[in-house]
């Protein structure tokens, strides 16, 4: 893979050096800014990959499909969350008989 780069970013001297206070210590200010890019494009894409099922959702209910109300959401959570809490104690009870 060859190697690339970024467009070179212009900033003001107080904005770089505030961006520098923030670095780890071994962290290069090349490799916060890639990463921060990368963070961003990411929560982008999944923005967008939100927005897409929400309209695909929105589609299918205009289109006849399924709702449920409020106390049926509520309900169904309340249910998974209990299921797991089981799932998690006899994993607990599992380990403590096996160890």
């Amino acid at each position: 893979m060859t190697a690339a780069t970024f467009p070179v970013v212009r900033t003001t001297a107080e904005n770089r050096a505030f961006v520098e206070s923030a670095l780890r210590p071994n962290e290069t200010l090349s490799s916060f800014i890639e990463e921060s890019v990368m963070e961003r494009a990411q929560r982008r894409k999944e923005d967008e990959a939100f927005y897409a099922r929400a309209i695909a959702a929105s589609k299918r209910i205009d289109a006849g499909g399924k709702t449920y109300s409020h106390e049926e959401v509520m309900q169904m959570l309340r249910d998974m969350t209990e299921k797991k809490k089981r799932e998690l104690a006899l994993k607990a009870e599992a380990n403590l008989k096996g160890a």
